[in-house]
């Protein structure tokens, strides 16, 4: 094999779990007065575009797009790569991004891809589903003169900000189950388990997404690349201060949900000593009593107390005596 093939790029595949998904394209050509919906990749004069590849499956299809707009083979490939953690990569003549939004949709957590170029008048996403999170952001191109009349990077950050809101409210979401978990913990003493721990990992997902996030977009600011216009930076610079926020507040979260383990460990760990407490109180009090059944019923042959005639009783009082002074020696000591 000839050394150049190690660095050719293969043939791109992707990888995520919608196979059966259809490749639709949907193009919003829009200007300060108007916006156009069609279903191909091709330009007006006069125009910026914001297009939406929805569904991954059908290469060839996307190709075109790779073909029209002089998309690198290499981020080509990354597009099909459902499975990398969040980046944005430079390059001379666009910018590409790669996100995981945290979404909540029916009572449920959505954990949902998206890749985006932008260029000076172009933005595109890429999507396994139906990008059901975005219509905010169509409806705001379509209603919004003052978004239409701004440059693409502002659209891009438009939809980032977008899907940082989307993780607030998760967060928020999130957050008061974990004061339910506190409360069930102090008061009933036991914590959820199962819910506990996919909580939990909702959180490590919401994390990920957002540290990684914040990393890169702090990286893109410094390097102060030509398509992020010097009057948006403002608001890229405000999304970067909610991010850091944000983690900061899962930061917190996480630690009290730490903190939640340790408290249902001894939790536990008290009931078991209880338990072991009330156990070994039971086995004290029968210890004497054993012994005394068992002394009194050896088969001496001269044995006259035996023969007396309320002895039985007796010796059920006798019984009723000792359990009751160690049941008050018990309390006594504050064992019982």
């Amino acid at each position: 094999m000839k050394i150049k093939n190690y660095f050719t790029p293969k043939s791109p595949i992707y990888s995520g779990k919608h196979q059966n998904k259809k490749t639709t394209i949907r193009h919003f050509l829009y200007n300060e007065h108007s916006v156009i919906e069609t279903s191909n990749f091709n330009q007006k004069p006069g125009y910026k575009s914001y297009i939406q590849v929805i569904g991954l499956t059908d290469i060839n299809k996307i190709e075109e797009l790779k073909n029209t707009f002089d998309i690198d083979s290499l981020i080509f490939e990354d597009i099909f790569n459902v499975s990398q953690r969040e980046k944005i990569d430079i390059k001379d003549n666009y910018l590409f991004s790669v996100i995981h939004g945290l979404f909540i949709k029916e009572n449920d957590y959505k954990r949902e891809y998206m890749s985006m170029i932008c260029t000076e008048h172009i933005v595109i996403s890429f999507h396994e589903d139906d990008p059901w999170y975005l219509e905010t952001t169509i409806k705001a191109l379509e209603t919004y003169d003052d978004l239409r009349k701004k440059s693409s990077d502002f659209l891009f950050y438009q939809i980032l900000d977008l899907i940082t809101d989307n993780h607030i409210d998760v967060f928020d979401r999130l957050n008061d189950v974990i004061n339910r978990f506190e409360d069930v913990t102090l008061n009933e003493q036991i914590l959820p388990q199962e819910e506990f721990y996919l909580v939990r990992k909702s959180f490590i997902r919401l994390k990920n997404n957002v540290y990684y996030l914040l990393e890169q977009l702090d990286r893109l600011m410094m390097r102060q690349h030509v398509f992020i216009k010097e009057v948006n930076h403002e608001y890229f610079h405000d999304l970067i201060d909610h991010l850091n926020r944000l983690d900061s507040q899962i930061n917190s979260a996480r630690e009290n949900l730490r903190n939640l383990v340790d408290v249902n460990i001894n939790n536990q760990s008290n009931k078991m000593n209880k338990i072991m407490t009330t156990l070994t109180l039971f086995s004290a009090i029968f210890i004497p009593l054993s012994f005394l059944t068992g002394f009194f019923g050896m088969n001496f042959i001269h044995f006259e107390i035996l023969s007396y005639q309320h002895a039985v009783w007796i010796f059920v009082l006798f019984c009723i005596l000792v359990i009751s002074f160690m049941v008050w020696y018990f309390k006594k000591r504050k064992w019982l």
